[in-house]
């Protein structure tokens, strides 16, 4: 079981999270939002700094540092549900603690669970982020980029063999299909209530553009079609891993499921891409 010590360490690594958070947060209604989380952490950090031997709690600077740059790049969505991730575990321990409590405690402790498990979760589902209203749309884009130009680039790379060719005809290939991407999302966001076409095509074929250029790139560094294919399923298991790792927090889901499955579709068609490319290449290539 969990010392007072280690309550309180914890209470108030979380009372400073949120404080730095809130203090740079540049949206006003957020940051009341995290000035409340800070209220809640900073009772309890009180409650249990009195049974703790340990007077003096601090924070790693790095630790800062790094959540201020995930709510900079991920939103402060995703960064306040990463923090809840260990939420779970508190909870355990409390309920194990409050087991054992005398009447006396147990109300204060109670407290503090429901501050773990509701009033945080509550405030936290308070934050609409436009990035989260329009992941849909990112996800087409990331989902319909990984897939196409995976098999468009295997299949070019074993019918022409020259990595700069196929990074030409990638390029184009991508060009093409993020322009037609982002003209289906608009079009398709004007027939559905409630939603910005523009914002919606913006973010589909912003998403669809990134995996474009991150696939591509390869073939314009190294120095044969061999490393250049290694090369984008590294990125590619990058991508997907990165971006389930993200959904899977983002909407609480399981992240080894999201990733196999993304895996599998975008493998799956790359060695489609690759037969059909093997058999383009016998008929194109004396």
């Amino acid at each position: 079981m969990m010392t007072p010590e280690q309550f309180a360490r914890n209470e108030y690594r979380d009372y400073v999270v949120y404080r730095e958070l809130a203090k740079t947060e540049p949206v006003a209604e957020f940051k009341k939002i995290l000035e409340k989380l800070v209220h809640h952490e900073w009772d309890d950090y009180q409650f249990w700094l009195k049974s703790s031997t340990v007077k003096t709690h601090r924070v790693s600077v790095v630790h800062i540092w790094a959540l201020r740059l995930m709510r900079r790049l991920l939103g402060l969505t995703f960064t306040a549900k990463f923090l809840e991730l260990h939420e779970k575990e508190a909870v355990r321990n409390y309920a194990a603690l409050i087991a054992q409590a005398d009447a006396a405690l147990r109300p204060k402790l109670e407290e503090i669970v429901a501050h773990e498990m509701h009033h945080e979760r509550e405030l936290i589902g308070q934050i609409h982020e436009e990035r989260v209203k329009f992941l849909g749309s990112v996800v087409l884009g990331i989902n319909d980029g990984l897939i196409e130009l995976t098999g468009a680039l295997v299949g070019f790379a074993f019918a022409l063999q020259q990595q700069v060719q196929v990074g030409v005809f990638g390029v184009v290939t991508g060009m093409a299909a993020t322009l037609s991407m982002t003209a289906s999302a608009y079009m398709q966001a004007r027939h559905e209530e409630g939603r910005d076409p523009k914002k919606a095509a913006l973010y589909t074929g912003g998403a669809y553009g990134v995996v474009v250029a991150l696939l591509v790139a390869p073939f314009f560094l190294f120095p044969s079609v061999t490393l250049a294919l290694a090369a984008m399923v590294v990125m590619i298991v990058a991508l997907i891993a990165g971006f389930s790792f993200y959904s899977a927090v983002l909407f609480e889901r399981d992240y080894q499921r999201q990733f196999r499955e993304m895996l599998l579709f975008s493998l799956g068609v790359a060695v489609v891409a690759f037969l059909l490319g093997s058999v383009a290449r016998r008929f194109l290539v004396p």
